[in-house]
């Protein structure tokens, strides 16, 4: 997949300073933190993991009350983050993000002669930044799971972009030169994997099909053409009832049980890759440990987060757990184009 990063890859270089080092792994931190911000004022907004408060009803009928749910009527002892400070804290960091880069923009043209990280990433990072700030002005709603899924995998290619230039920053030693270009094709399908599966997890969430599975071995999704043309329509806008509750039908525990179905593929894939990694060398061993620890811990949470009727914190750091999932693969890649440059 060659959406973030090309096979060519610039040698290191002592010119680049420590400061351009800096701003990249700070503005992939203020991603983060605004990958899982966004996740969390999502769900929060939603109701996940809603209680009930005096005169009302509980977990799960609560849910999809679009921007009724504060401190006080989510789940038992209440969010980690006050919903209004979450929403501050998201804001200053996405501010602070724009500001750093314009600087990685500037820098990357700075020393693009001299062993820099080249220019494509950076304006990559400053397009998708600029189209995440439109995207969030001029869709608001929550009711569109399409924008769901734009919103929550530009976070995600972001934080891939940046984690590539700030490796093509770091200087390397010398790596074994072997035939792993099987290996490459192989991570680069676990790659599509990975990022099909967050789609889809973007997907159920913004259909608010979260809850309509609640047990581990799933539900009577129907599987049929018409729920599926309804549950994955692109152009798909949820309605609401008269007490604003979005309304839910049969197509939600279809894209929920997708989601599932394809996790297991995505598990099975990323596992047998890790085990494969993890009996070389060096770094590519590393990274296989790695990849193989977050994959078992992003199904661990998504399996306690259903088993536990969808807890805001789970839900929240199972989106978290997904970003650096995906972290650990793209670095594969790069380590194995670092090992057979082409």
């Amino acid at each position: 997949m060659h959406l973030y990063m090309t096979d060519h890859i610039p040698p290191p270089t002592t010119a680049i300073s420590s400061g351009f080092t800096l701003l990249v792994s700070l503005s992939m931190v203020l991603v983060f933190v605004v990958v899982v911000l966004s996740a969390y004022i999502r769900l929060s907004d939603a109701g996940l993991g809603c209680a009930g408060t005096p005169g009302s009803t509980g977990w799960p009928a609560c849910f999809g009350q679009i921007g009724t749910h504060d401190n006080r009527s989510l789940a038992e002892g209440g969010p980690l983050l006050p919903p209004s400070l979450a929403r501050t804290f998201h804001r200053v960091a996405a501010t602070v993000f724009s500001f750093f880069v314009l600087g990685i923009v500037y820098l990357a043209f700075k020393y693009r002669r001299r062993g820099g990280p080249g220019v494509t990433l950076p304006l990559l990072v400053l397009a998708i930044t600029v189209f995440l700030s439109v995207l969030g002005i001029a869709t608001p709603s929550p009711l569109t799971p399409a924008v769901t899924v734009g919103n929550v995998l530009g976070g995600m290619i972001l934080l891939a972009l940046l984690w590539t230039i700030g490796q093509r920053l770091q200087p390397r030693a010398p790596e074994n030169r072997d035939n792993t270009s099987s290996l490459r094709l192989g991570v680069r399908f676990g790659l599509v994997l990975v990022v099909l599966q967050i789609a889809l997890g973007a997907w159920t969430s913004g259909s608010f099909a979260g809850p309509s599975c609640p047990r581990l071995s799933g539900c009577d999704a129907i599987w049929s053409a018409d729920n599926l043309k309804r549950g994955f329509d692109p152009a798909r806008r949820l309605e609401r009832d008269a007490q604003g509750k979005v309304l839910t039908d049969a197509s939600q525990p279809l894209v929920h049980m997708t989601h599932r179905g394809f996790a297991l593929v995505t598990l099975f894939y990323l596992g047998w890759l890790a085990l494969r990694v993890r009996a070389m060398d060096g770094r590519l061993r590393t990274s296989g440990n790695a990849l193989l620890v977050l994959l078992l811990l992003e199904v661990g949470l998504g399996l306690a987060g259903v088993a536990t009727d969808l807890p805001l914190g789970l839900a929240t750091a199972h989106n978290a757990a997904a970003a650096l999932l995906l972290l650990a693969v793209v670095n594969l890649h790069f380590l194995l184009a670092a090992r057979n440059p082409t």
